[in-house]
């Protein structure tokens, strides 16, 4: 009996350790590589230039290509919205000029399968990491990001 009380305690502070390690790597891996929002319009004309989904003009992307982009944003000025947290402020109304909704709610109905699409098809995953990667590697070498 004592022993069960003893190994209860045990695995009680394994569990307290893990959780709390888990924490903090979520903490560490939500933290957006981009915070200032006026590189989405550049972000933007590099996608438009890679993907071949546009010229330069939001009203030429098909839903597909939003999608991908949309992806591209939250990878890195919103990551913490793959777990179920939401977008940062700001983000969704400069997505919908860019895309020349009249609101948000444009956006908002792209986002709320962007998840599930993800994860579900590996075309568009390859896709965008592809496109990410070079988005990426011209954000560094401007030094945007580290």
């Amino acid at each position: 009996m004592i022993m069960d009380g003893i190994f209860k305690i045990s695995e009680l502070l394994s569990v307290h350790t893990q959780k709390s390690e888990l924490e903090r790597k979520e903490i560490e891996l939500a933290i957006p590589l981009l915070t200032d929002e006026k590189y989405i319009s550049q972000i933007f004309e590099w996608f438009c230039e890679l993907s071949g989904g546009c010229n330069g003009c939001a009203f030429e992307l098909d839903t597909d290509n939003k999608m991908k982009f949309l992806v591209i944003i939250l990878f890195l000025y919103s990551p913490a919205f793959f777990t179920g947290h939401r977008l940062k402020n700001g983000i969704r109304d400069i997505l919908a000029k860019l895309f020349g909704y009249n609101s948000g709610s444009g956006v908002s109905n792209h986002l709320k399968d962007i998840v599930q699409i993800y994860n579900t098809y590996k075309m568009f995953r390859e896709e965008v990491f592809t496109l990410y990667g070079e988005i990426e590697k011209r954000l560094k070498d401007r030094g945007l990001i580290p």
